[in-house]
């Protein structure tokens, strides 16, 4: 075999292995012995205290420098990072080469199944009812969904235009009032919600009542599974 083509077998292989660690499904066990690492500096049980790092509990989904009594330093509170499941796994991977700046001292995790451990553990690691919220759907049945409630006020692709409400195209995981050119009101701007499954489930049920004085006048999706089937397709639009 002449050596161009055993480079390019050789080249194929690896970003084939590559691929696979970055899709690898962590192991819970494994992920919650690996959690012992962090307890040096964090609690990770609800209502847990803050010790050198923030109480982690349910800290997946939610934005950077959210809880509540923890002085964090500038540079992770200016960084804009949501928690989901890609930013966490660099994050622990390298710290300060993620947020330069950061007070997190931690030198990281370096193999990348080990980093799907503790994804998968961390992932444990949330109240009874946001996990009753994050119920798995059918994204065919929730783009149709979407279709029927929906398309009336928002658009859905890649630099879709502002109708009565902004488009929502890669809303998920992001900041309530994040999506440039639309006019939010008051209320949605300042609520300091992430668009995580929990959240997003609860406005979906009913946005009046979720959020006073939001400007949808959507009456809300009212049965579990659709909730869950338009969670599953908003989660593609990316």
């Amino acid at each position: 075999m002449k050596f161009s083509k055993l480079l390019t077998v050789y080249a194929a292989a690896t970003a084939f292995m590559m691929a696979t660690d970055a899709m690898a499904v962590g192991d819970v066990a494994k992920g919650k012995k690996l959690a012992k690492k962090c307890k040096a500096c964090h609690t990770l049980k609800k209502g847990g205290k803050n010790r050198l790092g923030p109480n982690l509990f349910g800290v997946l989904g939610k934005p950077a420098g959210a809880v509540k009594g923890y002085k964090y330093s500038k540079a992770l509170k200016a960084s804009g990072i949501t928690w989901d499941e890609a930013t966490f796994t660099d994050f622990v991977a390298k710290p300060k080469k993620v947020v330069k700046g950061t007070k997190m001292s931690f030198r990281g995790i370096k193999k990348a199944p080990q980093r799907a451990d503790l994804l998968a553990y961390f992932k444990t690691l949330k109240s009874t009812a946001a996990a009753a919220s994050s119920s798995i759907g059918n994204v065919a049945n929730g783009k149709k969904v979407a279709a029927k409630h929906c398309i009336v006020c928002h658009t859905f692709e890649k630099g879709g235009r502002v109708v009565y409400g902004p488009n929502l195209f890669d809303m998920y995981g992001k900041p309530a009032g994040a999506i440039k050119g639309y006019a939010y009101s008051d209320a949605l701007a300042k609520s300091g919600l992430v668009w995580n499954d929990k959240n997003l489930i609860g406005f979906l049920a009913d946005p009046e009542q979720f959020l006073k004085g939001t400007k949808a006048r959507f009456p809300g999706i009212k049965t579990a599974k659709q909730k869950a089937d338009i969670l599953a397709y908003m989660k593609t639009l990316k």
